[in-house]
């Protein structure tokens, strides 16, 4: 696996915690766990800043045309379909 992949996979796993946490926000599950912590401060913390390093770098692959092939293209799809709801609600918090 290269480096490439790897990120748009961490990314991935960083924005399906993203949602999660977008449901534990709705719903609350069970009150204190450690496991709800983590996926809450991944969320949160990480999801929005490495989903859009990801998406930018990706991009500027793109326009280079250089973007490698073994990444799936539905991984990259999904992860910027990700990207667009997080830059929203960062703006509207800004």
């Amino acid at each position: 696996m290269n480096k490439f992949s790897f990120w748009h996979k961490l990314a991935f796993i960083a924005n399906c915690c993203w949602l999660l946490t977008w449901g534990i926000k709705m719903y609350s599950f069970s009150p204190d766990s450690n496991i709800q912590s983590t996926v809450v401060v991944i969320g949160l913390v990480m999801a929005s800043g490495l989903n859009l390093l990801v998406n930018l770098w990706t991009g500027l692959l793109f326009l280079r045309g250089r973007l490698p092939a073994n990444t799936p293209r539905w991984l990259r799809t999904v992860n910027f379909l990700f990207l667009l709801p997080q830059l929203y609600l960062f703006a509207r918090q800004g």
